[in-house]
Order: structure tokens, then sequence, then C-alpha cells
């Protein structure tokens, strides 16, 4: 006991030379069975790592992975992100792809013009452009929650306000409206899926990106149900249709969370406790150098995938019909057996990419729709694979089945993108990225019939064959970004053996 002089509380005993401790007789007098507490807890105080080793179970209670219990998400919060971000992409393929499915109706009741039809058509792709540079720019600095919230309540008023037009410059405006709400959505919501999620990215990503078929499936049977009922008419209900997901928007504002890796993130940002490199602008930060190259590379990726995707299915009806002389029935059979097979092979690549890797995953697939394109261009030709009979046994059939089963490239999309962008312009680079791939999709329309020359099958496989090769080239270049942790600020840790790198 003799030690317990230098101690603060135990500085007011003093020992005996039998070790028994008394008052000294300048202070208080405090029990002994009280000094038996006290000195203990002193020593907590001073040495604050000893708590986990006295109390190890309530340690452990409240930290879990190196953070407190409160900044953990619950199962019923990560559900109704998931659930959001799906909604959200089902409802961005309704609304981008129902324009096709009204577009007699439209020329009909509205006087349109073909070229008028296309330029509409255009200007919410190019819209979708700039809402995925506005809206991923504002989720970057207003947070996850508050993007996607703005950006889905655009799409739905612009929707509403569709079903109002009375001629083609007001339905103009109000699809450019529509279109820049559409173009916010899916990276936001990619985006702050990834921040939530910390197992199992691309199972995630792939579920969410399976949604587009199924808004494009539900556009088909909404429009060809309302304008069968009413006549041509109709695509005003088809349009107003659209806004629905206005119910979506107060499901986000009452029970999803926002990110609580952008929160730490914009903690540290207002209060300057961020590295010098880390401040400034966001779009400055999204070109520097390292940044960069990763936005370029993604990019690519996703314009090489959107330059083959509609290269194919923008032209294969008009392919069976003019080219093979067969009826819509038959383009029917063959598209809707190609979605619904195809959507549990796009969600097996996502799983397949959370155990092997985004790139290998992702590689794969490109080669089967590569080797596709090539045998749509190897049977170019009027009548070089006639229709037999049946789809089944026809070889163009098999082509686009096989196509469309390299199409599950883009499942990982989601989940590789929000990987490979730091915290502070994630939502942007995820948002242009491939907002602007789809983008370049655009150029798929016109190439077609200049690289025909009179062969439309040979148009289709060329460009399809090009947008593969440029998927191919970024997919070996962007980094391996399986197993990344994602962290709220600084610089990305070289990766260990033991532990994934932190990309902040």
């Amino acid at each position: 006991m003799g030690r317990a002089r230098n101690h603060p509380i135990a500085g007011a005993y003093t020992t005996d030379s039998k070790h028994r401790i008394g008052p000294r007789q300048d202070s208080l007098y405090i029990p002994r069975n009280t000094l038996r507490w006290t000195l203990p807890l002193c020593a907590l105080r001073a040495h604050p790592g000893n708590v986990s080793r006295m109390f190890p179970s309530r340690e452990r209670s409240a930290m879990s992975n190196g953070k407190p219990a409160s900044q953990e998400y619950s199962r019923r919060q990560l559900a109704v992100i998931l659930i959001s971000a799906m909604l959200g992409y089902a409802t961005d393929g309704y609304n981008m792809l129902i324009l096709p499915f009204i577009l007699p109706s439209l020329k009909q009741d509205l006087g349109l013009t073909a070229g008028e039809a296309s330029l509409i058509l255009s200007s919410q792709l190019f819209a979708s452009v700039v809402g995925g540079l506005l809206f991923g720019w504002l989720s970057d600095r207003i947070g996850r929650k508050s993007g996607l919230f703005w950006s889905i309540a655009l799409f739905s008023v612009g929707a509403l306000l569709s079903g109002t037009a009375w001629d083609f410059w007001s339905l103009l405006l109000f699809r450019f409206i529509t279109g820049i709400g559409l173009g916010g959505e899916w990276g936001v919501g990619m985006a702050l899926f990834n921040e939530a999620w910390k197992k199992r990215r691309g199972l995630g990503s792939a579920v969410i990106q399976s949604c587009l078929p199924l808004g494009s499936v539900g556009a088909g049977l909404v429009a060809a149900a309302i304008i069968g009922a009413q006549g041509p008419s109709g695509w005003r209900w088809v349009l107003i249709s659209g806004a629905l997901p206005v119910v979506l928007c107060v499901f986000i504002r009452i029970w999803m969370p926002e990110s609580l890796l952008w929160k730490e993130y914009d903690r540290k940002r207002r209060e300057r406790l961020l590295p010098p490199q880390e401040e400034g602008s966001t779009f400055r930060a999204l070109m520097a150098k390292p940044v960069r190259r990763t936005w370029i590379l993604g990019f690519l990726l996703v314009g090489g995938y959107m330059v083959a995707y509609y290269g194919v299915t923008s032209f294969m009806p008009s392919l069976i019909a003019d080219t093979y002389d067969q009826p819509p029935s038959i383009w029917q059979q063959v598209n809707t057996f190609a979605v619904w097979v195809v959507i549990p092979i796009k969600i097996a690549c996502g799983l397949w990419g959370d155990r092997i890797g985004r790139r290998t995953a992702s590689v794969t697939p490109i080669l089967v729709l590569l080797l596709a394109s090539l045998g749509l261009l190897w049977l170019s030709g009027n009548d070089a694979a006639p229709f037999p009979g049946s789809i089944w046994t026809w070889v163009i059939f098999w082509l686009f089945f096989m196509w469309s089963c390299g199409t599950s490239c883009a499942s990982l999309f989601g989940a590789w993108l929000s990987e490979s962008f730091p915290t502070r312009v994630r939502a942007t680079g995820v948002s242009t990225t491939y907002m602007f791939g789809r983008g370049l999709s655009a150029l798929s329309p016109v190439a077609v019939p200049l690289v025909a020359s009179g062969d439309l099958q040979r148009g289709m496989g060329v460009v399809s064959t090009v947008g593969a090769l440029m998927f191919l080239g970024a997919a070996l270049l962007l980094p391996e970004t399986k197993g990344r942790r994602l962290d709220s600020g600084g610089q990305q840790q070289a990766a260990q053996p033991s532990q994934p790198p932190v990309m902040r």
C-alpha cells in the first residue's frame, strides 16, 4: 500500500511501519472501504483502455466492428434501403422506356411527325445526363437520402405534367423535366445502397439492376391495357401513371435512413477535419488525377455496354419484321423468353462477383455477348438464317438469347463503380459515369444504319462488337474492388493480405 502515497486520492493517507492506512492530519478522512473502490476507478480514468479488460461483454455490446452501436444500420433499415433502390430503378425503367409503346398514339392524337417523336426521345435521354450530373453533385453535398427524394419527386412531377401536354413543344419540355429526375435516381440509389451494405454488394446491385427490365415490361402491359381500353387518347393516362412513384417519396422521407458514411464525411468536412487534398469543389476532386482515370474507365465501361445494348435491342424488332418477314408476335415471344430467363442469370452473376471478383464476373459474360455479336455479323445477309417455323429451332433466336445472357455483364455496375470512387465524390462519380455512358448510346441508332449499307443485321453486329470491345478494354484496366471497405475520409489504404483496402 506504500505506493498509494502518490495517487491523487491515496495521497490523503499515510502508512505506518506496519503498512496500516490512516488519515493524514491535514486531509479529510475517507473510510477504508471507499478507498478499496476509488483506487481502481481512478486507475481506469487514467487508463481508459482497461475498460475493455474489466467489462468485455459491455464493451462488445457497445461497439460493433469498431463503431458505436448507434452508428450501425438495423436490418429493417437495410431492407428499406434495398427496397427503395429497387423500386426507384424499376420506375426509372418504366418512365424511360414507356414512350416507344405510345408513339403511334402520340402521332395520331397530337399529330407528331416521326422526326418530332425522335426528338422527344433524344431530349429525354440528354436530360438524364444533365440529371446525373445535377443530382450526383447534390447528393454529395446535402446527402444521399435528400438527393434520391428530390430526384424521384422531379421525375414524378414531370410524368404528371406530361399527361397534360397539348402539343409537341409542351410534351418536349415535360419529358425533359422527367429525364432530369430519371438521371439522378440510379447513381444516388446505388451509392446509398453500397455505403450501407458491407456484404453482398454485388448480389444486391444485381438485384437492383434487374429491376429495369421489370419496369419496361410493366410499361408495355400498362400501355397496352389503357390504350386498348380508351383508344389513342389513352396515352395521357399512360404517362400520368409514371407519377405513381411520388408515393415512394413519402416512404423514403419517413422510413429510409441517411447514409451513415456520408454523415460522418459531412461532419468531418464541416469541422475541417479532412486532409487538405480532400477539400474543395466536388468537380475539381472528380477531375483529380487518380479519380479522373477511374471516371474515364467507368464511362467507357458503361458506354461500351450501352452502345452494344441499344445497337441490338433498338433494331431487333425491325430485323425480325423486315429482314425475316415475321409478324410482331414472333418478336414478343423472343423478347419475353429472353427477359425472364436472363433476370436470374444477372442475379447469379452478381452473387458470382461477390465470390470471385468484379472483373472476372463482368468479363466472362461480355465475352459471351461478343461471340453472339460476331455470330450476328457472320450470318448477315438476306435469308442467311431463314425462319424455320418455330423460334426454338431458329438460329437467330438462340444468338439473341446468347447475346441477352451476355448483358448480365452490367449486373455489377452499381457495386464496382460505387467501390471505385471515394465518398466525397461517390454519388457524382457513379451518376455521371452511368448517365454519360447512357448518353453515348444515342450514337447507336445513328451508327447501325450507316454501317448496315442495306444489311441491318450486319450493322447490328458491327456496333455491338465495337461496344463489347470497349467494355472489355475498360474492365481489364479498372481496378478490382471486391472486399473493399468504404470509409468517410482520407486516402485509400494499401491492400493487406488479411485486410481489404479502404476507400474513403
